[in-house]
């Protein structure tokens, strides 16, 4: 009797870890695995970014594992005006604590929860604020920009490089985080386009990206999308 009982609360169990497997974080050390719950926390927000005249509501969301939060938040908006829904990437003007990638992997995460808050069919655009910020993308991108333009520090007129940021990693990482949603990116827009020097870019950004690989000059500038609901 006792070995029935042990068995039946052993499948218990088992079915218990198997449900709550998509909502746990797994981190492995070289003795065990530790396996901690991961949420997405969320506040509303008032006064912390400007506009607030113009807005019905702002929510700014996290990543929280375990006790821990992320260093990592985006704000999502409402405007008055239409119902329209924006997003701010909210990338600190500190040392970055965490990779582009890393960022990316926690925005997905946040996707699901910002969706149920507000009407992803009203998502206007997507604000990156200063491309450098994002580190490695920002390598990426400038490598992509000498294959096509040269490697002399030359910019492109506004409406040239908007383009060209159409064909890049930019755009795809944000096509493949919004495909599951119908939304892709329709337009591209720039302000303050420069190069700035690699040292700027270890100051402002954690990277992955091989330093040898590394631009000596960085192009920078202040960036945003506009999004579309794909047509079926």
């Amino acid at each position: 009797m006792k070995i029935k009982l042990t068995l039946g609360l052993l499948v218990i169990l088992l079915l218990s870890c198997n449900d709550n497997k998509q909502n746990s974080f797994t981190q492995t050390t070289t003795e065990n695995k530790v396996t901690f719950d991961t949420i997405v926390g969320s506040k509303a927000i008032t006064n912390e970014i400007s506009g607030s005249a113009y807005r019905k509501s702002a929510t700014e969301y996290a990543v929280i594992i375990g006790k821990d939060t992320s260093d990592y938040t985006c704000v999502f908006t409402e405007s008055k005006d239409g119902g329209k829904v924006n997003i701010i990437l909210n990338i600190p003007y500190s040392k970055a604590t965490m990779t582009y990638k890393q960022r990316l992997e926690e925005l997905k995460i946040i996707l699901p929860k910002a969706a149920k808050d507000y009407n992803f069919d009203s998502l206007h655009s997507i604000s990156f604020g200063r491309l450098i910020l994002s580190g490695d993308l920002a390598i990426d991108i400038t490598q992509q920009y000498r294959q096509k333009f040269g490697t002399i520090n030359k910019l492109e007129n506004y409406t040239t490089f908007e383009e060209f940021l159409k064909g890049s990693k930019l755009v795809t990482d944000v096509n493949t985080l919004f495909n599951p949603y119908s939304l892709s990116v329709d337009k591209v827009s720039i302000e303050k386009l420069f190069f700035t020097t690699r040292q700027s870019l270890y100051w402002a950004s954690k990277i992955e990206t091989d330093t040898t690989n590394i631009p000596d000059k960085i192009l920078d500038c202040m960036t945003w999308v506009t999004m579309s609901k794909k047509l079926n």
